[in-house]
C-alpha cells in the first residue's frame, strides 16, 4: 500500500488543524518542503528498511565513456545510497581449478570417480557427498572471490575505483551490490514516517506562530511553546525507535 504526497499533506494538515476545527496556519508548500527535504532524507540515511539490496550490472564498455576515461569515476543513479562491494563476473574460483560442484549429481561427475561409484554406494550417500562438496566449494569461493577496491560518495554519487580493474588478462564485466532507496510513496504510508513528519510540522508551526503576537480569528492565541515541545517529543520518539531497530552489520552472512 502507498499514498501520494498530496494525501500525506492532507493527513498532516488534519493533525495540525484538528480535522478543520482550527484554521490552517502552516501552508501546504512548507509541509511539502519539510517532507521532501527533511523527513525523507533522514529516513533514507538512518532507517534500514528504507533501503533495499539491489544489483547493478556494469559492462566493461562503461570504462570507455568519456567521464571515466577523463576523470576516472562513474556517476551512479540518484537512488543509490550505498555500495557494499564490487565483484568481477569472470573471477577465478574453485570452479576453475577442477571441481565442478554444480555437476556433482548422480548422473554427472560423481559416478565417474574411480574411488566412489554407484556399485559401492547408495543414492543417499552420493547426495550427501555432493552436498559436502558444494558447501566446501562455497567456502573456498569466498576466499578466492575477486573484488574491487572502491570509494563511493553518496552525496555526489561518484564511484571511484582505487585499484586496477584488469588484474587478469582481458577486461571484465562487474556486478555492483548496492543499497537502493525504496519508492517515496512507500514511505509516505508508513506509520512511523507519518509521525515523524507530523512532529517536524508541529515544530515548524510553533516556530512560525511564536515569532509574532497576534490574536487568531475568534480572539484566541496559540500556545507556541506547547506545540513545539509536543512536536519535538514525537520526533525524539521516532528517532529512538529507529535506533532500536537498526543493528550493527559488521558481519556478512553466506548461503
Amino acid at each position: 500500500m502507498s499514498i501520494t504526497l498530496e494525501q500525506l499533506i492532507d493527513i498532516i494538515q488534519a493533525d495540525l488543524t484538528f480535522s478543520g476545527a482550527l484554521p490552517k496556519v502552516l501552508n501546504d508548500k512548507e509541509v511539502k518542503r519539510v517532507v521532501k527535504e527533511l523527513a525523507l532524507e533522514y529516513f533514507y540515511k538512518n532507517y534500514q528498511f528504507s533501503i533495499q539490496k539491489f544489483y547493478y550490472f556494469m559492462k566493461k564498455d562503461m570504462l570507455l565513456f568519456e567521464t571515466y576515461s577523463r576523470f576516472k569515476y562513474l556517476i551512479m543513479p540518484e537512488e543509490v545510497e550505498s555500495i557494499s562491494r564490487i565483484m568481477k563476473i569472470n573471477d577465478l574460483s574453485l570452479f576453475r581449478i577442477g571441481i565442478q560442484a554444480p555437476n556433482l549429481s548422480i548422473n554427472l561427475g560423481v559416478t565417474n570417480q574411480p574411488f566412489l561409484t554407484s556399485f559401492v554406494t547408495t543414492a543417499g550417500e552420493l547426495a550427501l557427498y555432493r552436498s559436502v562438496i558444494s558447501y566446501f566449494s562455497d567456502e573456498i569461493n569466498k576466499l578466492t572471490k575477486d573484488t574491487v577496491k572502491f570509494n563511493f560518495n553518496p552525496i555526489n554519487k561518484q564511484l571511484n575505483f582505487l585499484g586496477s580493474l584488469n588484474s587478469y588478462p582481458g577486461e571484465s564485466n562487474h556486478i555492483l551490490e548496492c543499497g537502493v532507496r525504496i519508492q517515496e510513496e512507500e514511505l509516505f504510508d508508513f506509520e512511523m514516517f507519518k509521525r515523524y513528519c507530523i512532529g517536524l510540522c508541529r515544530v515548524r508551526m510553533g516556530e512560525q506562530i511564536g515569532r509574532f503576537n497576534f490574536n487568531m480569528p475568534g480572539n484566541f492565541n496559540y500556545n507556541a511553546q506547547d506545540i513545539i515541545s509536543g512536536g519535538q517529543a514525537m520526533i525524539d520518539k521516532v528517532v529512538e525507535e529507529i535506533k532500536g531497530q537498526t543493528t550493527v552489520s559488521w558481519f556478512r552472512m553466506a548461503r
